[in-house]
């Protein structure tokens, strides 16, 4: 039995190029609704709407993104957090992974296409948890 409940999915990026394209990619998704932001703090002052998905770039022009993430899971650990970033840094990586981010995506023309897959699985993950706590 398939839910039809609208998914919120917070975007955080500070490139509108990029940002724009998340959004025409991640706008294919059935039962999601999408809010961008530009700043961390913006972000951080919705996070009580509780998306069920961030998806967050960590180059931005107000908060280090893994200072953002921290404070998202200090407050919001049940909130998946993908990290869809140009960094390649294996240490930042190694990081985020101690914060329990569900993926790391790095930027590249195939990335969109990966994130989108990711955010499909996840969501009937969250679909079927859904159904056990019915």
């Amino acid at each position: 039995m398939s839910s039809n409940k609208k998914r919120k999915v917070f975007v955080i990026e500070d490139n509108k190029t990029e940002g724009m394209l998340l959004k025409l990619c991640l706008g294919s998704i059935k039962n999601i609704s999408i809010t961008n932001f530009v700043l961390g703090q913006e972000l951080l002052n919705n996070i009580d709407e509780n998306p069920d998905i961030i998806v967050a770039d960590l180059m931005l022009p107000d908060i280090l993104g893994y200072d953002l993430i921290r404070k998202i899971k200090e407050t919001h650990p049940e909130i998946p957090i993908i990290v869809c970033s140009a960094q390649r840094d294996m240490n930042l990586v190694a990081k985020l992974q101690e914060l329990e981010v569900y993926n790391y995506v790095v930027k590249s023309e195939s990335c969109i296409e990966y994130l989108q897959n990711v955010i499909e699985d996840l969501l009937l993950l969250l679909e079927k948890k859904d159904e056990k706590n019915i």
